[in-house]
């Protein structure tokens, strides 16, 4: 239960998190506490409305006050809700991040007026920090956000500058020194003495300090240049967080012109064009399911989407993957939600996981279509993969040494899979994950931990605990896919053993699900010519398979 209420509460406060009516709400509420907060502290020190009204500004702190800490405290407790166990480093690292200190900032000073009592000057230095509360506005207002995020894309161009521009004045300092030394050794002593004259005229004479000016003719020409310097030092850098201004405001337009366009591109996987695949689909009672595929083609002409909108939405855009069928471009979606791919948890006695969609055409649609007819939970590594050709996403799931150890993994995507896996397998429940197969060896292969060449399934370190009502299973979904398939090669119903596959290695995450869970698993590995296959046969094959699951398995 505190797990869901914090997950709940960190999905409002974290700044991370997606945007949400009720996270608009709540900011919308902050903001209005800081304004109020504001105009207290102002409007208290007008010395005619705090004699007459202090017992309001008082109750208005107060109030204020403990809703600020009672935030604070919130942030700091929901800092990570992803599962993992923040580190020590990483902790006070949130601790000491800037809003995190502001926040911090803001409500000291009504603890100190409490337990702090004398010292008047001094309380009253402290009790003004809570204007700080004004800093609190960059969380929530985009133009902050806007000013902060140009200066930093822009750091090393500012440093670069600064770098010339000091420079350039350490070596019109060391010059003045030497021309005006000797006229007045007094104010121009050494290069130090000139080097903090002309950083006086870049501030303006702060503190005194250029009260002279240099008298001979070569000086007056070298503090010409110093003051012409003193312009740059501010010009450039203007420019240089102007241009980053402009170019944050552009990719703003940019990442909102990919958001509807993504969105576009989705809703477009809502609606099917042909009558076969809307027939099928409603044959089975998934008229709902998204479309398999859609072709760049008919992308570009029908939704009016450029190549390049293509390619952009997939790489910087969610839920969108591009692919190649016999050298035809082809894009298919999936509901992206974790940073693999898709987790769906149902809490139900059954589980679909498929790791290797991320690459095989087609299979992501064939297990999300399935898990959505059985109502199974389900988890399907859309982005991730061995065979991944994104760097980034480049992890083997399937295989790993962790599963064996249980150590856990630097890599974000396997550590999350593998959690995601253990929270929607439940004690003694049902798992079937799906593999491709080479469409020379059959349409579909079962295993269940056994050897690669075996006839039959395996009786020692099975996966499955009863074997009978594995034999039923496969019986039943044998029997009804002969009599469904027509094709002239039975193409669709050629169905083996461990005939030519094995799962029996303990590297492989379904043995973690066995020994975690004592969950009963099978694998099942099937054809490129059943995902490839035409309306009147994937989708029939698909209710086939989950009606044999459904009255066997669980």
């Amino acid at each position: 239960m505190n797990n869901t209420i914090k997950h709940k509460i960190g999905l409002v406060l974290n700044d991370d998190t997606p945007e949400t009516t009720l996270k608009r709400k709540v900011s919308f509420f902050i903001f209005l506490l800081i304004l109020i907060s504001s105009f207290e502290v102002i409007l208290e020190s007008v010395v005619s409305l705090s004699s007459k009204y202090h017992h309001y500004f008082f109750i208005t702190d107060v109030v204020v006050s403990i809703l600020f800490s009672i935030e604070y405290i919130l942030r700091l407790w929901v800092y990570r809700i992803d599962g993992e166990k923040p580190t020590i480093k990483q902790r006070l690292s949130h601790i000491f991040s800037f809003y995190m200190l502001i926040d911090l900032i803001s409500i000291i000073p009504f603890y100190f007026s409490i337990f702090y009592s004398s010292g008047y000057q001094f309380l009253r230095i402290i009790r003004i920090l809570r204007l700080f509360r004004l800093m609190k506005f960059a969380r929530y207002m985009k133009s902050q956000n806007l000013v902060v995020d140009a200066i930093k894309n822009k750091a090393k161009e500012l440093v670069l500058s600064m770098q010339v521009v000091v420079f350039l004045t350490v070596i019109l300092s060391a010059i003045l020194y030497h021309i005006e030394n000797s006229a007045q050794p007094e104010n121009f002593g050494d290069i130090v003495d000139a080097f903090m004259w002309s950083l006086s005229k870049f501030i303006g004479d702060v503190g005194g300090y250029g009260d002279f000016v240099p008298i001979t003719f070569g000086g007056q020409v070298i503090a010409t240049i110093v003051g012409l310097l003193g312009i740059a030092l501010f010009a450039v850098p203007a420019g240089i967080i102007g241009a980053g201004f402009v170019e944050e405001i552009e990719k703003i337009k940019e990442e909102e012109d990919i958001k509807e366009k993504n969105a576009k591109l989705l809703t477009a996987f809502n609606y099917e064009n042909k009558a076969s695949d809307i027939k099928n689909k409603k044959l089975i009672g998934l008229q709902n399911i998204r479309r398999r595929v859609i072709n760049v083609t008919s992308a570009e002409f029908k939704l009016m989407l450029s190549r390049k909108d293509l390619i952009t939405i997939a790489d910087k855009g969610h839920g969108i993957k591009l692919s190649t069928l016999d050298g035809v471009e082809l894009i298919q979606a999936f509901e992206e939600n974790t940073n693999y791919g898709t987790y769906t948890n149902r809490d139900s006695k059954l589980t679909i996981i498929s790791p290797t969609s991320v690459w095989q055409l087609y299979l992501g649609h064939f297990t999300y279509a399935l898990s959505e007819y059985l109502k199974a939970n389900y988890i399907s590594s859309e982005l991730v993969g061995k065979s991944a050709w994104d760097p980034k996403y480049k992890c083997a799931l399937t295989i790993s040494p962790n599963y064996i150890s249980g150590e856990k993994s630097n890599n974000v995507y396997f550590e999350q899979f593998k959690s995601d896996m253990l929270d929607a397998v439940g004690k003694n429940s049902t798992v079937i994950y799906f593999l491709c197969s080479s469409s020379l060896n059959g349409s579909f292969h079962i295993l269940n931990g056994g050897k690669k060449g075996s006839v039959n399934f395996t009786e020692t370190e099975s996966t499955y605990d009863d074997l009978s009502q594995l034999e039923n299973f496969y019986s039943s979904f044998k029997g009804a896919l002969e009599d469904f398939d027509t094709s002239e090669d039975s193409i669709y119903s050629t169905i083996n053993k461990h005939t030519f596959y094995g799962n029996y290695k303990k590297d492989r995450f379904h043995w973690m699900l066995r020994k975690e869970r004592n969950a009963n698993i099978i694998c099942i590995y099937l054809s490129p010519n059943i995902l490839e296959a035409p309306a009147n046969q994937y989708y029939p094959i698909i209710k086939i398979l989950g009606d044999s699951i459904r009255e066997n398995l669980f």
